[in-house]
């Protein structure tokens, strides 16, 4: 029996309904491939024991699941050169944010503008100290000045028995003295930015970031054996065999919250579909087998032989993918088969180099 012909695939938005409509027409109509699938993750109130218990619930695997909050890496990532920050013109320090921003340059104004940013200072078993600084920069965008220390951004590391790895407490001490010596709309300002951090560090120890929840979808999808088909990522191929797990992901997501959502469009097994998956493969294999190469020649050249162990994993895992990928897609896949042949005796070269080195 002839296979349909493919209906025309629409406009890729993930959250649009249109996507259902189109798996249950292509479900119905054509032997299944596999999948296309692309997701889109918000920021929502998902702790790491909501996960636990969905993960249990939907029988995904629990061995990729993230490892517990650690209450110094939210301290870091939160006074961290992408944590907290505010920019505001000096003459309305009330004017803050991206749309005060945009007036401006439309504007083409040069005005006197001041930041508040957090800056290490010192770290030890102990402590992690940051001060917030405040950056004046003039309307010639041609000087600075600085004060150094508006307040004390510090976290103490919790170290009594029975206290998980990276626990501790946030304390911020605000120089009453330095701030006091601002004009008032600024004192505001300043004040407004420590409540911040302190908010965005409780919310941290609690919630799951957007950037945690999309690394979990990201590695479990690459975990099914998934093939990139936009070098970039965000577009991903995964062979039938792992329908279920994917319908377990969708309805994972699906309880992420906050318009979060997880695609999946069924790819009919029809030549073209086929050839566009195996040549996604393969351009993928030989960007990393060319790296690859390279690493080792870099290798080579500056003699790390420390290195052999790593380069000979990552040599491992493309080949696998390759074996893998050849038998599912059922083709021979004999252009990256040749290169893995040429890598791996360059390979070769290097392990045998550091077998005949002097300890």
């Amino acid at each position: 029996m002839s296979t349909p012909p493919l209906p025309p695939i629409p406009e890729l938005r993930t959250g649009d309904a249109v996507f259902d409509s189109y798996a249950q027409s292509l479900d119905s109509n054509a032997p299944l491939l596999g999948h296309l699938v692309l997701y889109s993750i918000f920021e929502g109130r998902v702790t790491r024991e909501d996960l636990v218990t969905w993960f249990r619930d939907l029988g995904l695997d629990e061995d990729l699941l993230p490892p517990p909050l650690r209450q110094a890496d939210v301290f870091e990532r939160v006074t961290g050169p992408n944590g907290v920050r505010v920019t505001y013109p000096l003459e309305d320090p009330r004017a803050t944010g991206p749309a005060s921003r945009t007036r401006r340059r439309r504007r083409k104004e040069l005005e006197p503008t001041a930041t508040l940013m957090v800056r290490h200072v010192r770290r030890d078993g102990g402590q992690i100290v940051r001060h917030v600084v405040r950056e004046v920069r003039d309307e010639q965008r041609t000087k600075l000045k600085y004060d150094p220390n508006l307040a004390v951004c510090t976290f103490c590391r919790d170290h009594s028995e029975g206290s998980a790895e990276g626990a501790g407490n946030l304390t911020i001490e605000a120089n009453s003295t330095a701030i006091a010596k601002l004009p008032a709309a600024e004192q505001t300002t300043v004040r407004e930015m420590l409540a911040a951090i302190e908010l965005r560090y409780q919310h941290g120890c609690a919630y799951m970031t957007s950037d945690g929840l999309r690394k979990i979808i990201r590695q479990y999808v690459e975990h099914l054996s998934a093939i990139r088909i936009r070098p970039t990522g965000g577009v991903y191929f995964v062979h039938r065999q792992h329908a279920s797990d994917l319908g377990a992901l969708r309805d994972l997501v699906g309880r992420f919250g906050s318009d979060s959502s997880f695609v999946r469009v069924p790819i009919p097994d029809q030549d073209e579909m086929r050839e566009m998956v195996i040549k996604a493969f393969t351009t993928s294999a030989k960007d990393e087998l060319d790296r690859l190469a390279e690493d080792i020649a870099a290798a080579q050249r500056a003699r790390r032989f420390d290195e052999a162990v790593k380069l000979h994993a990552r040599f491992t895992a493309v080949q696998e993918a390759t074996t893998k990928h050849s038998a599912l897609l059922s083709t021979s896949l004999d252009d990256t088969r040749a290169a893995l042949e040429l890598v791996k005796v360059q390979l070769g070269g290097l392990l045998v180099a550091d077998g005949g080195e002097d300890d």
